[in-house]
């Protein structure tokens, strides 16, 4: 019998590029909307909540309107709607969230930190491990306690795509001082197991 399962690793890196803090954990869990997209294959249409709340209906591309058109977590610099998100609540893990308790933005002001790209960093025939960097030029220090994969899912309405954001993983870690000047680099695993 086969599983799925994940892992998180957060690493912090001080302003001289020294290693100052590592965590590898399992994660906490998959989000209700990877149930859901799993459930696509039996209904013929993927029911997910997006980071509004609000229940969004993809359905295969054979159908002539609402299909998934593209969906995608590899996300640019700069981009803090999808890809590998942070942000600072702790609140407990719980299956059916869409988004994280408190995201931090991107940029250089108080509180936020500056996205990097997330990009596939080593790939299997069961894993794929995503990162992204995030670098704290806030001028001062930034707290880091939730992460997050999240996808931008785009579906055609009426002839035009259309760009939701769906949280597709989330996890409480340790709290994290990303020092300013400093960095923090977050991996995510997902794994196949036999």
């Amino acid at each position: 019998m086969s599983n799925v399962s994940g892992e998180v690793e957060v690493i912090v890196l001080d302003k001289d590029g020294k290693e100052i803090h590592r965590e590898k954990k399992p994660m906490d869990s998959f989000t209700q909307n990877v149930m859901n997209l799993l459930g696509m294959f039996d209904a013929g249409g993927w029911v997910a909540i997006d980071v509004n709340g609000n229940s969004v209906t993809f359905t295969f591309k054979n159908a002539t309107d609402n299909y998934l058109y593209n969906a995608e977590v590899l996300a640019p610099s700069g981009e803090d709607k999808y890809g590998i998100l942070v942000g600072s609540s702790d609140t407990a893990f719980d299956v059916t969230q869409y988004n994280l308790g408190s995201k931090i933005s991107h940029g250089t002001g108080s509180g936020q930190l500056q996205y990097g790209d997330t990009s596939v960093v080593d790939y299997g025939a069961d894993y794929k491990t995503w990162q992204r960097a995030f670098d704290n030029l806030s001028g001062a220090d930034v707290v880091v306690k939730e992460i997050g994969m999240f996808a931008k899912v785009t579906r055609e309405e009426s002839g035009v795509p259309k760009a939701y954001y769906v949280m597709l993983a989330r996890d409480v870690i340790t709290t994290t001082t990303v020092p300013n000047g400093g960095r923090l680099i977050v991996k995510y695993t997902f794994k196949i197991n036999p």
